[in-house]
């Protein structure tokens, strides 16, 4: 079952937080735009900084086991109906950002332990939203993403060349909006009270996944 488009904006939302939290407080690294955190990983290279490449290439390898389970999950499950296995992996996701925020509040947890778990649920993410997200969108990267509404202006501008095809910008524009808007509201979650900082990522899937969960309910 495709996602509804609330809970892409949910999980966009999510992302952009995560990536915001990342950033200004785990060691300027990205855990889920893995271009800008590749990016990062070979100016630290450059530049020699051996802690900045140890925590990109820590939330690179997180990434991509995320990645690596959410397909699993997602190929096992899929079959099943309701979408059992995109749940999973967004159960799955729920519980290690749940954990990233107990571990916010818990100062012993070390900040790798932070940056590995919140990569691994960006990866898990990524799967789900590519299984039933839609061509050409991503909730945890924008590239694709503005490439793909692009291409749609450019064909509700020219209908009669190419078809009229465009799919609408409304998705796409969206989900973009909404990983700014998740960034925005870290940022100054971390600047006024940090606390509930973490608590923005978990809540924003378990909205996004409930959504999806009664949507799917609802059509059947």
């Amino acid at each position: 079952m495709r996602m509804p488009r609330f809970s892409m904006l949910g999980l966009a939302l999510a992302a952009g937080a995560v990536d915001a939290l990342s950033f200004l407080a785990l060691g300027q690294v990205f855990t889920a735009n893995m271009t800008g955190n590749v990016v990062l990983l070979g100016l630290a290279l450059g530049y020699g900084r051996t802690a900045h490449v140890m925590a990109s290439g820590l939330a690179f390898a997180g990434f991509c086991a995320g990645l690596a389970a959410g397909f699993l999950l997602v190929g096992r499950g899929a079959g099943g109906g309701a979408a059992r296995g995109p749940a999973a992996a967004l159960g799955l996701e729920l519980v290690l950002l749940a954990g990233i925020a107990v571990g916010w509040w818990a100062v012993q947890v070390p900040r790798p332990v932070l940056v590995a778990a919140s990569a691994v649920a960006m990866g898990l993410q990524s799967a789900v939203t590519r299984w039933a997200g839609g061509s050409g969108l991503s909730t945890t990267y924008v590239t694709g993403t503005v490439t793909g509404l692009a291409g749609q202006v450019v064909a509700l501008w020219r209908p009669g060349r190419d078809g009229g095809k465009g799919g609408g910008i409304g998705r796409p524009l969206g989900v973009v909006l909404a990983l700014a808007v998740g960034a925005v509201v870290a940022a100054l979650a971390l600047r006024l009270y940090e606390p509930a900082a973490p608590l923005i990522a978990p809540v924003a899937v378990a909205v996004a996944a409930g959504w999806w969960a009664w949507s799917a309910r609802r059509g059947r």
